[in-house]
């Protein structure tokens, strides 16, 4: 069954409320937990992963990964490792596997927040939660997907 959340954010304050609310559905376990962050340019992919380190205690400045393609971050709460994927540069999912991905995704305690996930959707697990972040108006509609 598909379970679907709003959430409607006016400023980037705010973020850290829609991470949090997040987080609380998320049950770290004996594999990854994958959140796919699909959105424009600008629509607040990096934003939200960063409002989620925070809330994890990731104490490091959080930045979008474009040029290097993954970054990794050790929390001090839930996750034993938040690892976040930046796949727009990526010509083909290949390259992604060459970097560990397969292994990444059977690592017990890690959280993965992955952009431009459509780029890699072959490799996507069945149970990855899909956000969608989009620009209306000035304010962002995320929207949750996740199988249940």
């Amino acid at each position: 069954m598909l379970i679907s959340m709003e959430w409607q954010v006016n400023k980037p304050e705010q973020m850290g409320d829609v991470a949090r609310d997040m987080l609380e559905l998320l049950t770290p376990g004996a594999h990854a937990n994958v959140l796919a962050l699909h959105g424009n340019l600008g629509a607040g992919k990096t934003t939200l992963i960063q409002a989620i380190a925070e809330q994890l205690g990731v104490e490091e400045p959080v930045t979008s990964p474009t040029f290097v393609i993954m970054k990794s971050y050790t929390p001090r709460l839930r996750f034993t490792e938040l690892v976040h994927i930046d796949a727009y540069r990526l010509d083909h999912p290949d390259e992604l596997v060459r970097l560990g991905f397969g292994e990444l995704l059977e690592q017990p305690n890690t959280l993965i927040c992955i952009e431009w996930p459509e780029r890699i959707a072959e490799l996507l697990p069945s149970d990855t939660e899909h956000i969608h972040l989009n620009v209306v108006d000035n304010r962002r509609l995320i929207t949750r997907e996740a199988h249940e």
